[in-house]
């Protein structure tokens, strides 16, 4: 019987994991002012995928300093995913793309 408990709570963990998510907040910031921002984002949730990962709809710009801006946007990822994974994915882009940090991130 202790043995059935077991494994029905280890079923039970098992279950909760695989449904378990985390909202990550990231901002990206470009190289110069001349940047389509929108247009790097569309290729940024277009080109980094990862089965469990799922882009916000939408994103912020945000205004840094001389008209220069940043992208502020979020992703679900499951506990299969990793930040550091998308975070590196982003920096790939290497000529579009100065710098990725990870603002916040939340279970949901």
């Amino acid at each position: 019987m202790l043995n059935r408990l077991k494994k029905e709570a280890e079923e039970r963990t098992t279950k909760k994991e695989a449904k378990q998510r985390t909202l990550v907040g990231i901002e990206i910031k470009p190289w110069d002012v001349e940047q389509d921002l929108m247009a790097l984002w569309r290729k940024i949730t277009s080109s980094v995928k990862q089965e469990g990962l799922k882009w916000g709809e939408n994103c912020n710009l945000v205004d840094v300093a001389f008209g220069i801006q940043k992208i502020q946007t979020t992703f679900t990822m499951g506990v299969a995913n990793s930040s550091d994974d998308v975070q590196e994915a982003i920096e790939a882009f290497e000529d579009e793309v100065q710098s990725v940090e990870i603002l916040s991130m939340n279970v949901l």
